[in-house]
C-alpha cells in the first residue's frame, strides 16, 4: 500500500520527537511532565491523519501557534483536557465528549486536571485534503469547512456530548488502533473506511440538543479551583468541610461547586472520594505497606469502611488487587 505523507509533525508539539516510525504510521513522544505522553499517527489520506492519544502527565508542550487550515475533531476515552487559548477562552473536554474545530494558538500549556487523557483525533488540513474532500467514491465527498460552520457556528471548538451514532465509530477507531491482530495494511485500511464513515455521520448530523452547556469562567476563579483541588488532593486524611474551602479561597459555594466541576467534571465530594482510592490503588501496586495503614493514609480510620469503598470502585478488594498487581 502506498504511503501517505505526515502532516506538519510541529502540529503534535513543539517538543515531539519521534520514537517510531513505519510507512504509514509515526509515533511520537510529546514533551510532558512525565515522561508518558505519546500519540500513534496513522498517515490515512493526503492531508488527513489520525492519531491514538495517551497521556500520563499534568501538562504537555503542545502546539503554539494557530492553523486556521487545519480543522481537528478529537474523542476523549477517558480522563480530563483543558486548554486555554490566545482568544481567551477555556475549554474542557472530558470522557465520552467530541470536540471539533480549528488548531488555535495556546496561551497555556494543555492541562490534564485528572494527571491522564486518552482518546483518538482526526486531524484534516484543509490546503492539502481539499476543501472539498473527494474520497474517490462516486456521490460520496465532503464539504469540509461547511461541515465546520455547521458544527461551529460561532467560530470555537464546539464540545459536546457524542451521541451513541458516533461513539461506535470512535469506538471502532479507536479498538482498531490498538489492536495487533491485523496486518498494518488492513489496519490502514479499515481506519481509512472508519474515517470516511465518521465524515460522513458528521456531514449529515444535526444537533438534537447533544451539546453540552460549557460555562465561561474567568481566569482568576479557574486559579482558586486549582488551588481548591491542590488543598483537597494534598490534605488526603483531612475533614472535607466545602464552606471552609470557599471562606479560605473568597469564592461563593455555588460559584465554586460549578466551577470545580467544570474543571474536573465531577462534584467535589466524588473528587476526593475517587482521588483517595486512586492513591489507595497506587500505594497497594507499588509500596509494601500494610492495608490498615494505606487505609489512614487516605483518611479512613475503620479499614473495614475503606475495603468497602475500595471494592465499590475498583470490584476487589484491597488485598486481592495487590495480590493481582503483584501476578501482572
Amino acid at each position: 500500500m502506498k504511503p501517505v505523507k505526515s502532516l506538519d509533525w510541529q502540529w503534535y508539539g513543539t517538543g515531539a520527537a519521534i520514537v517510531d516510525i513505519a510507512d504509514s504510521v509515526t509515533e511520537y513522544a510529546i514533551n510532558c511532565d512525565t515522561p508518558n505522553g505519546r500519540m500513534k499517527v496513522f498517515h490515512l489520506f493526503p492531508g488527513i491523519d489520525y492519531a491514538l492519544t495517551t497521556f500520563e502527565a499534568a501538562t504537555c508542550d503542545y502546539r503554539k501557534h494557530s492553523a486556521p487550515d487545519v480543522i481537528e475533531i478529537a474523542y476523549c476515552k477517558s480522563g480530563r483536557f483543558e486548554c486555554e487559548y490566545k482568544s481567551g477562552y477555556f475549554t474542557y473536554i472530558g470522557e465520552g465528549d467530541c470536540a471539533v474545530g480549528i488548531l488555535e494558538a495556546q496561551t497555556e500549556k494543555p492541562y490534564f486536571p485528572l494527571g491522564y487523557y486518552t482518546g483518538c483525533t482526526l486531524i484534516i488540513d484543509l490546503k492539502k485534503a481539499g476543501k472539498v474532500f473527494q474520497t474517490g467514491i462516486a456521490c460520496m465527498s465532503f464539504d469540509l469547512p461547511a461541515m465546520l460552520k455547521k458544527l461551529c457556528p460561532d467560530n470555537r471548538c464546539a464540545v459536546f456530548k457524542t451521541p451513541d451514532i458516533l461513539l461506535r465509530v470512535f469506538t471502532e477507531l479507536y479498538n482498531t488502533s490498538q489492536s495487533l491482530c491485523y496486518s498494518p495494511d488492513e489496519t490502514k485500511a479499515y481506519l481509512q473506511l472508519k474515517v470516511l464513515e465518521l465524515l460522513f455521520l458528521l456531514q449529515h448530523y444535526e444537533s438534537q440538543e447533544q451539546a453540552a452547556e460549557h460555562v465561561c469562567f474567568s481566569c482568576a476563579y479557574i486559579k482558586k479551583i486549582k488551588a481548591i483541588k491542590a488543598d483537597i488532593t494534598e490534605n488526603r486524611n483531612g475533614k472535607l468541610r466545602l464552606k471552609g474551602l470557599s471562606q479560605k479561597y473568597g469564592i461563593s459555594l455555588t460559584m465554586m461547586k460549578d466551577c470545580f466541576k467544570a474543571v474536573y467534571g465531577k462534584p467535589i465530594h466524588a473528587f476526593q472520594k475517587e482521588y483517595k482510592m486512586q492513591k489507595a490503588a497506587q500505594l497497594l501496586r507499588d509500596t509494601a505497606q500494610s492495608i490498615t495503614d494505606i487505609a489512614a493514609l487516605t483518611g479512613y480510620e475503620n479499614p473495614n469502611k475503606f475495603s468497602s469503598a475500595f471494592k465499590t470502585m475498583f470490584g476487589c478488594p484491597p488485598r486481592e488487587y495487590r495480590q493481582q498487581a503483584i501476578c501482572n
